[in-house]
Parts: C-alpha cells; sequence; structure tokens
C-alpha cells in the first residue's frame, strides 16, 4: 500500500468528518469515495480532497465548477484559490504528509481553509476567482 497500512482509510474517516460542513452547510451530497480520498458534489461545484501515498506523500484538494449541464470543468487547487482570494498565504493550506499525524494534520488545515473560502466560493465571485486561477 504505501508508507503505512490504513492511512488512507484513517484519512477518509477524518476529511469526512472535517469536510462535512460542505454537506451540512453548504448543500452538497457525498462523500464518494475515490482511489485516492473523498468526492464532494453540488449543482455548481464538486471538491475532491485527495492523500496521494508516494514517495513524497501528500493532501491536496481540488475544486472543480461543474457546468450547468452537469459536465465537470477543469479545477484549481484550493491553496491557489485560498491565496488569490486574500484568505491568507499559501503555507495555511499545505500538501506534505510524511508523517500519519501530518497527513490528518493537513486535513484539518486544507478543511479550514475551504471553509474560510466557501463563502466567496458559492458567489459569482467564487466563478471568477476559479476562472483567474485558470488564465495563470
Amino acid at each position: 500500500m504505501g508508507h503505512q497500512e490504513g492511512l488512507l482509510e484513517a484519512f477518509r474517516a477524518e476529511a469526512g468528518v472535517e469536510f462535512a460542513f460542505l454537506v451540512e452547510d453548504a448543500g452538497f451530497s457525498g462523500p464518494e469515495q475515490t482511489d485516492v480520498g473523498l468526492l464532494f458534489h453540488s449543482s455548481d461545484l464538486d471538491v475532491e480532497v485527495w492523500f496521494l501515498d508516494g514517495h513524497e506523500p501528500v493532501v491536496t484538494t481540488l475544486v472543480a465548477p461543474v457546468a450547468p449541464d452537469g459536465a465537470r470543468t477543469r479545477g484549481v487547487w484550493l491553496d491557489e484559490l485560498y491565496v488569490l482570494s486574500g484568505c491568507g498565504p499559501a503555507q495555511d493550506v499545505p500538501g506534505s504528509a510524511p508523517t500519519r499525524r501530518a497527513t490528518l494534520k493537513r486535513v484539518h488545515q486544507h478543511a479550514a481553509a475551504l471553509r474560510l473560502l466557501m463563502p466567496q466560493l458559492l458567489t459569482a465571485e467564487g466563478a471568477q476567482l476559479i476562472a483567474h486561477c485558470r488564465q495563470d
């Protein structure tokens, strides 16, 4: 499996709890398990939280717009959106996850960043932020 047996399951459990605000407060459905994490859906956005357990393990979060026809379009990394929106520096959304403790801490950091950013993402301003990130 990777550097720690069962870490993906622990990651999914922690992400399910920490990102539950998407379902409870923002109208998303899910989470749906993927090969590398969890996926949350709404009519306008998909949020994917990944644990990539390779040589240098990372936690990353992707925010992808959903077109009116239901087709998912190219997403943007949470850290980029966080910085561009003025919420704070990229260091607030680190990815490096070399240990179990770091992996679970990253889940908390990503959820906190997304929670702060979500009010903007659910407005027209969010669509503009995503479009601007894709131009870079």
